[in-house]
């Protein structure tokens, strides 16, 4: 019998940013300020810009912040174990890029919207949002299943002019469709609240954390996005 074939290169990238897209705490990795020949390891808070590039919100007092000025090169990484038996046999990928401040509103309102909490110190002077810019990534998929990605395997340029539009169409869809369904959840389910959208896909938060409902395809227009949020909305 011949072996199976291969996956298109599409699902692992697919993978890769729905790894990237779900996640939340990330190990975040530079080069320490004082001595670059030694690295330093610790943990952030991580969202996506509407593109899919990862965001940070980081104190300057942080001495991952103070290496990154030093230094902007950064590597994140998202695991996706679940606690299981076999706390390496997870899907995960390591981010490779550069951090740089990123100033716009919009893009920051992204993360807050996920981390409510943290509006409590955005505002803070020695806070600022950083924003990586992809430069690969490496993805383990399971034993054996390891693929190195480019950047535009995991950046999904905004065709659809979504970026402009989620505001509005965030706070429209919130008050016509909830309470939200979604799948895999049994009743009565979580009080959820609709807190991003991107071309492959809606982000979701309530007390019990954060999910993340995943489009059939992505994207082609903003009116594809009403129709796929609509379903999930009141039963």
């Amino acid at each position: 019998m011949p072996p199976p074939p291969a996956p298109e290169p599409d699902v692992h990238a697919r993978l890769a940013r729905r790894l990237v897209r779900s996640g939340s705490k990330v190990a975040l990795s530079t080069a320490l300020a004082q001595d670059q020949s030694r690295p330093h390891g610790s943990l952030a808070l991580a969202a996506t810009s509407m593109e899919g590039e990862p965001l940070l919100l980081l104190s300057d007092l942080a001495v991952h912040t103070r290496n990154l000025v030093a230094d902007p090169r950064i590597s994140l990484l998202y695991d996706a174990d679940d606690g299981g038996p076999e706390p390496l046999a997870g899907n995960r990928v390591s981010v490779i890029g550069t951090a740089i401040p990123e100033p716009r509103c919009a893009v920051g309102e992204r993360f807050l919207r996920r981390y409510p909490h943290a509006r409590r110190y955005a505002g803070l002077g020695d806070f600022k949002m950083y924003r990586v810019v992809i430069e690969a990534a490496h993805l383990v998929a399971g034993f054996g299943a390891i693929h190195w990605l480019s950047a535009t395997d995991l950046v999904v340029p905004d065709h659809t002019g979504l970026a402009e539009a989620e505001p509005q169409l965030l706070e429209s869809l919130h008050a016509e469709c909830r309470p939200w369904i979604l799948p895999g959840y049994p009743d009565p389910q979580p009080e959820w609240n609709l807190i991003g959208l991107d071309a492959e896909g809606a982000d979701f938060r309530s007390e019990t954390g954060i999910d993340r409902f995943a489009f059939t395809n992505p994207l082609e227009n903003l009116q594809r996005a009403d129709t796929y949020l609509r379903g999930l909305g009141r039963q």
